[in-house]
């Protein structure tokens, strides 16, 4: 997984965090996204150094613009 930069939707609990922090333990950069900012910096810190945790609602279309601006600056683009 080293060198893939991935974005992680619903990355706060169950299947999403689970895979988001697999895949950040496994080498990948990531952006986890989620709406609960306590759980998604949970999952972050599990997740390992370099980790991105970014605050989104899917159900908003600006936040999931502001969002993915981040993810996309915060992973080298």
């Amino acid at each position: 997984m080293s060198g893939r930069r991935l974005v992680v939707v619903g990355a706060s609990t169950g299947l999403g965090r689970c895979l988001g922090v697999g895949l950040a333990q496994r080498g990948a950069q990531v952006a986890l996204l989620a709406r609960t900012e306590h759980l998604l910096a949970e999952a972050a810190k599990e997740a390992g150094p370099g980790t991105l945790a970014i605050t989104c609602d899917v159900t908003d279309t600006d936040s999931c613009g502001r969002a993915l601006d981040d993810a996309a600056a915060g992973l080298g683009g």
